[in-house]
């Protein structure tokens, strides 16, 4: 069977088996490009089905609970800044909560937040660890008031959803008439994905969806959205668990995705918190220098994820 069998475009509604060309060639899968708005994507056939509700486990839970909550909420204050210069208070919904530490910062810096999240251990943290208003759920499946929001959030969300589309739709739904639509996912076109190529550490079966910023204009404009801002974002935290955990450990090897393979989800969390485990002045040091590096990163275009805001159109 060839990998074209079944394929479509989850962002155009191509489905012609001849519009799609091979970009990449790893092991275990393949990745294509739609020739109608060039959206990058692991085809149907590749695609296996990763159970979301147990994404993490309980030694990823114990890790969390260990690590410095004060890097985090830092590191998340510099999002709300970004977004206070579009929303400056009201109501904040966040798709894929995740482990909740953006949610809880939100709420400190003054917005009304809730949200959902698939995977239960991720819920259970969020919802009685943080004492967030997080559901757990697919978000697929809720009921949710219609212009109800000022802003909706997906933080390395998008990457993941089988129909991008539909969760771009469902945003722009709930959102209020000049509601914004703020997220951000991996850059199949920024420079590190460009020089690494199918090496690329952000590469896996995990993340389906690989956009470019041709391909996420393509979609949002599409779906009612227009595009504010398109910002670089380069994640000193996943750099660390990913690029120099596996280098540490010997495990770089030419085929990038064995070593991403044989780390678990909670020894790389162990390695970030035992690199923070330091005096709280080298942290202060340490923040500062990622604040100086991140802005300077960003400035110069060279990070691998992109932060996009996006304002919904009037109806």
């Amino acid at each position: 069977m060839s990998y074209r069998e079944n394929i479509n475009c989850e962002v155009c509604g191509n489905n012609d088996p001849q519009a799609f060309l091979l970009k990449f060639e790893r092991n275990d899968f393949k990745v294509c490009e739609c020739q109608n708005c060039k959206f990058v994507f692991i085809p149907q056939f590749y695609r296996e089905s990763i159970p979301y509700e147990d994404y993490r486990d309980e030694e990823v839970l114990k890790s969390v609970r260990q690590g410095n909550n004060y890097i985090k909420i830092r590191r998340h204050k510099l999002r709300i800044k970004l977004i206070r210069k579009f929303v400056k208070k009201g109501k904040l919904y966040d798709i894929g909560v995740g482990w909740g530490h953006f949610l809880y910062t939100a709420k400190l810096m003054g917005f009304d937040v809730s949200g959902v999240e698939i995977s239960e251990l991720m819920h259970y943290y969020a919802a009685n660890d943080l004492n967030l208003d997080v559901v757990h759920d697919n978000f697929f499946n809720l009921s949710l008031p219609e212009k109800n929001w000022d802003v909706v959030t997906m933080w390395d969300v998008l990457e993941h959803i089988e129909k991008p589309a539909e969760v771009v739709r469902r945003a722009r739904t709930i959102l209020k008439d000049d509601g914004y639509f703020i997220f951000q996912v991996p850059q199949i076109d920024s420079k590190v994905a460009k020089k690494q190529k199918q090496n690329w550490s952000m590469m896996s079966i995990e993340h389906i969806n690989y956009f470019s910023k041709e391909s996420i204009k393509y979609l949002l404009e599409k779906e009612g959205f227009e595009i504010i801002k398109i910002k670089s974002s380069y994640e000193l935290k996943l750099f660390l668990m990913f690029t120099v955990l596996p280098w540490l450990k010997g495990r770089k090897k030419k085929e990038t995705e064995t070593s991403q393979q044989a780390i678990s989800n909670s020894e790389r969390q162990n390695f970030f918190n035992k690199i923070t485990k330091v005096p709280k002045f080298v942290i202060w040091i340490g923040l500062l220098a990622h604040d100086i590096i991140y802005k300077t990163m960003s400035c110069l275009k060279y990070g691998e994820e992109m932060i996009v805001i996006a304002k919904k159109k009037m109806d």
